[in-house]
């Protein structure tokens, strides 16, 4: 089980970069090849790894330890065909949390599956950014 860090160069990537001050504007999961991750477009979805990597310009992964790594990966199964959280994104520079479980936005959806299969962070799941992931695993 690993978490992706990624990193892309266009305008919406910049801006997430800039306004979390943050070297990564997205994340995901992957396990056994396959990543669940949320995005603008697609809201929450899965596919494999190869396809995951190629969206990006820089990825980076960190093993997810001491975690049920089953319990982590069907949290997220779960969430598949969920809305992306714009409301969420929108409290991010106020750091409120606005999370309804209806929705996820990248970091978001990565923080409450790893706090499914026993890792807490130091954030909670539902204002956590890239870079709060990044400093916490």
């Amino acid at each position: 089980m690993n978490v992706i860090f990624c990193r892309s160069h266009g305008i919406g990537g910049w801006l997430i970069r800039l306004l979390t001050f943050s070297k990564w504007n997205h994340v995901g999961l992957e396990y056994n090849g396959r990543v669940i991750d949320a995005t603008v477009k697609n809201g929450v979805f899965e596919s494999s790894l190869y396809d995951f990597k190629n969206r990006y310009d820089k990825t980076q992964s960190i093993a997810a330890r001491d975690v049920n790594q089953f319990a982590v990966w069907n949290f997220a199964k779960k969430q598949i065909g969920k809305k992306y959280d714009w409301a969420a994104i929108v409290a991010l520079p106020f750091r409120e949390n606005w999370q309804s479980g209806k929705s996820w936005f990248c970091s978001e959806l990565v923080s409450a599956s790893l706090a499914a299969g026993g890792k807490a962070l130091r954030v909670p799941a539902g204002r956590v950014t890239p870079r709060d992931l990044w400093v916490s695993l």
